[in-house]
């Protein structure tokens, strides 16, 4: 019998609450939607999921003016592209992937002009990997100092992806030293379907997680 996104998305959620218990802290599922239906949206809001995450904006943009509900946050974790950044700040929470002085200070002056907020996570590339974006782990405190003067953004925390072939305990642990070093920081964002119980003992307290609730797309 096959499992279907329901059953393995109720799963997962008791996964996650037995790991909020023995870790001592609150764990915020995003999860990815890219590439699926509105149905399967709301499905999973019906049944109170409230953080979703898309990577690329004109399929978001459809998704969001097709959902007819104030009861989703939702968060970009794509590559951010100066030529969507105006809709980025209109259709989206968070954005998870800032790692450019230039994107960082658009944001800032769109969302001042829209009277918003944005909350905000840097993404670092923990393993200096060519094909992933993110600044070094050591150019961190050098770029969180362009943030003190802008109004309409809000650092929530640090983000990252590390290398598929990598050993990602290692990656997630030195995440999480760098995340206890600034106690402005609230999020730390990390784990995806492959490792997300890693990144958990390793002080993750936001996810994003897709094919483990929708299975791999073909």
């Amino acid at each position: 019998m096959t499992t279907s996104y329901i059953d393995r998305y109720k799963d997962l959620k008791i996964k996650i609450s037995e790991l909020e218990r023995m870790n001592n802290r609150e764990i915020c599922l995003v999860v990815v939607s890219k590439k699926q239906s509105i149905e399967k949206i709301i499905a999973l809001n019906d049944l109170g999921q409230i953080d979703f995450g898309e990577n690329y904006v004109d399929e978001a943009e459809e998704k969001i003016s097709g959902i007819n509900t104030g009861r989703i946050t939702w968060h970009f974790i794509g590559r951010i592209q100066s030529n969507k950044i105006k809709k980025i700040c209109s259709l989206f929470g968070w954005v998870h992937t800032i790692s450019s002085k230039k994107h960082l200070i658009k944001v800032n002056e769109i969302c001042k002009s829209m009277n918003k907020i944005m909350n905000i996570c840097i993404q670092i590339n923990i393993d200096n990997d060519d094909n992933k974006a993110g600044i070094a782990l050591e150019n961190y405190e050098n770029f969180i100092m362009n943030i003190h003067d802008l109004r309409h953004v809000r650092l929530r925390g640090i983000m990252t992806i590390p290398q598929n072939n990598s050993s990602s305990q290692n990656s997630f642990s030195r995440m999480n030293d760098l995340f206890k070093k600034y106690n402005e920081l609230d999020t730390l964002s990390m784990g995806m379907s492959r490792d997300y119980i890693s990144a958990i003992e390793n002080g993750a307290n936001m996810l994003r997680i897709g094919q483990g609730i929708f299975g791999k797309r073909i």
